[in-house]
């Protein structure tokens, strides 16, 4: 669950993402995103219960610590199913350069993103 909800903040507003398509081996590419404000206030209104329910993630670590996480998929619901901003594979790493270590930085985050004028 708390993996879940760590991820959650972290998909809200990625600025940026660990893209993972085409790596060689253990390597990633960054890639620069950016999320409609359509998408966004379309999590929030579900709320933040609604939004960790629709998520599957798996702790992303290198070198045995850990960095983000990594989307795993969603469920059929979730807004961000058809999303061409954040999609599975995915290793999110913060919310406005925020880090998401912890429950308390999901929910600061959760709260910044609703009123952010840029994500």
């Amino acid at each position: 669950m708390i993996v879940r909800a760590l991820l959650a903040a972290l998909l809200l507003a990625a600025p940026a993402s660990l893209r993972a398509a085409a790596p060689k081996a253990d390597e990633a590419v960054l890639v620069e995103g950016a999320l409609a404000r359509s998408e966004v206030r379309s999590v929030i209104e579900r709320g933040p219960q609604r939004f960790i329910a629709s998520l599957r993630v798996a702790a992303h670590l290198e070198k045995g610590r850990f960095v983000g996480f990594r989307i795993e998929g969603f469920a059929a619901d979730a807004p961000m199913v058809n999303s061409q901003s954040v999609q599975p594979g995915d290793v999110i790493l913060s919310v406005n350069r925020e880090p998401l270590e912890r429950p308390e930085q999901f929910m600061r985050a959760w709260e910044v993103v609703k009123e952010a004028d840029t994500l």
